[in-house]
């Protein structure tokens, strides 16, 4: 090879012995007056430059954090030095020691270097990014003389459009050449774009769960969404109704040509907002979530208009805790899917607001949600309830016949509470409805084709029923298709933070009360105690204290007997103080660095991996 590589230098034809890509490179490096024999002017970037570009490339970055290692191991040996690098030729991370990175330091293959081939000639990250291909450059065919002691092999990565994003480089000294390292680079890059499309899938994810949260709204109130570069791409019937204008001279405007209104746009960092009236001169409010991934990156925001005449609040969920987000990814899950969905808990934990947020949430939404306690019937009624009767089927029936819940349910959702009280009688014909899609009516011979949605709730062990003979095998597993536990409160006390000012507003705005606040020192009494009745006992514990206050804050004097009468060695701090702070930390670097994660990183003296960890744990929308 270095004979066709002298001959090449000279001018002279060579007819074969080089591969086609190779001599392509070298004629560019000609043309690029490359000095072959050693680089004279490196593009080198400062520690400042370099750790600008990597902030820039955190998702090449975050993508290849465990690929690397991996190809390291694959390697078998140490005196490889592996390399990653972005679009233009920057090399962004190296991993390897041995001998050879020493090498690879004097002619600078390192963070930092630029290796195109205008200005390093031939070599395999340049001419792979080039020619948007794999390739191994080995010895001589390298076009500067100082770079043939070694071999490289170097992949392009792609990203999910199939644009040139980086590369992954594999190096080591010419005598180690290896046919297989070839395909352990082009394994790398299969890596890190896999990671990249999942990396787009969770942004995605992330912007269309957000819309999710206000899809139960659409019916009431005017739905707006906008892109990340302020321009209108949908608004529903109802929005462009309140606003007073049509849908075709809405979407497609920059949103600040639809919204002009005296008093104009409230931006910061948590909302977006707008006030103005209709052609009836009634107030109309905006409501705007903004949607950023990880890393900052503005997605888009979506927004509702809606009269500002009160309306009733759908349930909500309430906890930050990592319990209650385990909770809330299981919901919007449940929601995607049609299958049935049995929720167990003690009661209090808000089984019901579970089942009507999988309701709210899922393509049944625009049906009917029908709930019946399967213990607050006797079992003679309970069967009438549920399936209905004909006319006639039995003394003191009403004319005419009764639907039953299933029927009422129809295109919707039934949520069967209590579904470990049902008398077997009941679990037989309900098993027959759930095999059968349909339902006949007690007395009745015309069965009823039924479309329903099926959420089951019990605070017992189904299991153990099930052992006992007093629930049926088959009826059990045709309704855990999808199951949801729901902690008791005493293993989440992380969410009466969170709770306690829900219920005070709730229970204040109930009653046409001013708003009260409550005493740091009372929280410590709630930690203690074990909260048997869960969220329900806390709600009507709240609402209590509200009710015999003396006063607009609530203090350790409100609160009922058994709470007070404590022990002081059972009294604990919140266990999520150091949560709470280390959160707000988090949000105040992020603010100051206007939602960048590398520099928030560095300002708070942590790696990058673990504030998106954080991030992550402490559920922190990035703005």
């Amino acid at each position: 090879m270095n004979v066709h590589w002298r001959k090449f230098l000279k001018g002279e034809l060579i007819e074969n012995g080089i591969a086609p890509m190779i001599y392509r490179s070298w004629q560019r490096s000609l043309s690029y007056n490359v000095n072959h024999t050693e680089i004279s002017q490196n593009m080198i970037l400062t520690t400042s430059q370099l750790r600008e570009l990597k902030d820039a490339q955190e998702d090449i970055i975050r993508a290849a954090e465990f690929v690397l290692p991996h190809l390291g191991k694959l390697l078998q040996s140490a005196n490889y030095t592996v390399l990653l690098g972005e679009k233009k030729g920057f090399i962004l991370e190296a991993l390897g020691d041995g001998p050879f990175l020493t090498k690879a330091q004097k002619i600078h293959l390192s963070p930092g270097a630029n290796w195109r081939e205008d200005i390093k000639g031939t070599n395999a990250i340049g001419t792979a990014l080039t020619e948007d291909c794999p390739i191994t450059v080995s010895g001589c065919e390298h076009f500067v003389q100082e770079n043939h002691f070694m071999s490289c092999w170097a992949a392009p990565i792609h990203d999910v459009q199939g644009e040139i994003v980086g590369f992954i480089d594999i190096s080591g000294e010419t005598g180690n050449h290896q046919e297989q390292i070839i395909g352990i680079a082009i394994l790398g890059a299969k890596l890190i774009e896999q990671n990249l499309r999942t990396l787009d899938i969770e942004r995605q994810l992330k912007f269309y769960r957000e819309g999710a949260k206000l899809a139960i709204d659409l019916l009431k109130e005017g739905f707006i969404s906008i892109d990340r570069f302020g321009v209108v791409t949908n608004i529903s019937p109802s929005g462009a109704s309140l606003i007073g204008r049509k849908r075709n001279d809405i979407i497609g405007k920059p949103v600040a040509e639809v919204f002009s209104a005296p008093k104009g746009w409230i931006v910061n960092n948590q909302a977006l907002d707008l006030h103005l009236k209709n052609q009836s001169g009634h107030e109309i409010a905006s409501s705007w979530r903004r949607v950023a991934d990880e890393s900052g990156e503005f997605l888009g925001a979506f927004g509702t208009v809606q009269l500002t005449e009160p309306q009733t609040a759908s349930p909500v969920w309430v906890g930050s805790s990592p319990s209650s987000r385990q909770i809330m990814d299981r919901v919007y899950k449940a929601a995607a899917a049609p299958s049935s969905v049995l929720i167990q808990g003690e009661s209090g934990t808000g089984k019901e607001i579970v089942a009507r947020m999988i309701h709210d949430f899922s393509s049944f939404r625009e049906g009917p949600f029908v709930a019946l306690n399967c213990a607050a019937l006797p079992s003679s009624l309970l069967e009438s309830e549920l399936f209905g009767y004909a006319d006639g089927a039995f003394t003191g029936s009403r004319r005419g016949g009764q639907p039953g819940k299933f029927e009422l349910a129809h295109q919707g959702t039934i949520f069967l509470d209590e579904i470990g009280d049902m008398p077997l009688t009941a679990q037989v014909a309900l098993l027959r409805v759930l095999q059968e899609k349909e339902v006949t009516r007690i007395g009745g011979t015309k069965p009823h084709k039924i479309n329903v949605r099926i959420i089951a709730a019990t605070h017992k062990d189904l299991k153990s029923l099930v052992e006992a003979k007093t629930f049926r095998l088959d009826l059990y597993y045709r309704l855990k298709v999808i199951t949801i536990e729901l902690s008791p409160l005493r293993e989440r006390l992380e969410d009466i933070r969170d709770l306690v000012p829900y219920f005070i507003q709730k229970s204040c705005t109930l009653n046409q009360l001013t708003c009260c606040g409550i005493e740091d020192n009372v929280y410590p009494y709630l930690y203690a105690y074990s909260w048997p009745g869960n969220v329900r006992e806390l709600e009507n514990c709240i609402e209590s204290m509200i009710a015999m206050a003396n006063s607009h804050v609530l203090t350790v004097d409100d609160l009922p007997l058994e709470l007070r009468q404590i022990p002081d060695s059972k009294r604990v701090e919140s266990p999520s103080l150091l949560d709470q702070q280390t959160k707000q930390t988090i949000l105040a670097a992020l603010a100051q660095t206007q939602g960048k994660i590398a520099p928030a990183a560095r300002l708070l003296g942590i790696g990058r991996n673990t504030l998106y960890r954080k991030i992550k744990e402490f559920d922190i929308s990035v703005f």
